[in-house]
């Protein structure tokens, strides 16, 4: 009878730990983070010579392990969007940089102040400004917006957005192949919307209406998230036309979605 008893309770433990750790039932709680960069090579808009480096992120108020991993990640992901400026030997030799917000800002600093005293006159100051935002988060995932605007000189600025979304159960980055079983049949569903999005008709040929493709193909955008309304799909500019046109966001409703997300992902 004991032992009846000691397996009942040990059973019932183990079930009750297992419902009770897929996923995390409460709302993320953020908290912002801000660096700006203050070293003696901070723009200086008199002689317009220095930098300005300004990132905005957030961190989870969460002790989980899961969310750890994921404030280790936006931490991480807040400082390649300095060290992507700099060149691989250097980022090598200097390995903290990619952990560091200043330690990576101070190393650009070092890269403009050195080819300003090769060149001479860079035409003005370098700015690099990113800003880190959430899309969508619920009980199992956080789907992040990481946007960055940087001008280092030449006729325009650039930006770029980069999308994450995160297993809140695991703190690990869901790849497209996570999020849905057949991209094969996701490629279709999303040509369409993008054609809808643009205004294309279905028998335009994309290129020649100046759209880039890869060997004449259509393809999907290097990030893609879950949002609130669907499945978002971001092309930055120059991915799939020109600078001109500006980003292109399409959102794919989940109730287009069904035949191939995850069921793990499917809108509640």
């Amino acid at each position: 009878m004991r032992y009846f008893l000691w397996a009942f309770f040990l059973c019932s433990s183990i079930y009750w730990t297992a419902c009770h750790s897929v996923t995390n039932p409460n709302p993320p709680v953020l908290e912002p983070q801000r660096y700006n960069f203050t070293g003696e090579s901070k723009c200086d808009t008199a002689t317009r010579r220095g930098i300005t480096v300004s990132v905005s992120y957030f961190q989870l108020r969460d002790e989980s392990d899961a969310g750890r991993v994921i404030n280790a990640a936006l931490r991480d992901l807040a400082a390649k969007s300095i060290t992507s400026w700099l060149d691989s030997a250097t980022v090598a030799q200097h390995p903290d940089a990619q952990t560091d917000l200043n330690k990576a800002a101070t190393l650009l600093a070092a890269s403009y102040d050195s080819m300003a005293n090769d060149i001479g006159a860079l035409g003005g100051c370098w700015e690099l400004q990113t800003k880190g935002d959430t899309l969508h988060a619920n009980s199992k995932i956080l789907s992040v917006k990481l946007s960055a605007y940087a001008y280092t000189g030449g006729a325009h600025p650039n930006s770029s957005t980069s999308l994450y979304t995160f297993d809140r159960t695991t703190g690990k980055p869901l790849s497209l192949t996570d999020l849905v079983t057949d991209t094969t049949a996701l490629l279709g569903i999303v040509e369409k919307a993008f054609r809808k999005h643009q205004d294309l008709l279905p028998q335009y040929n994309l290129e020649e209406r100046g759209y880039f493709l890869r060997d004449g193909k259509f393809f999907l955008p290097a990030n893609v998230a879950l949002a609130r309304d669907g499945l978002l799909f971001y092309y930055n500019p120059y991915e799939i036309a020109a600078y001109a046109v500006g980003p292109i966001e399409v959102t794919v409703p989940y109730s287009q979605l069904q035949t191939v997300l995850n069921d793990d992902w499917q809108a509640d």
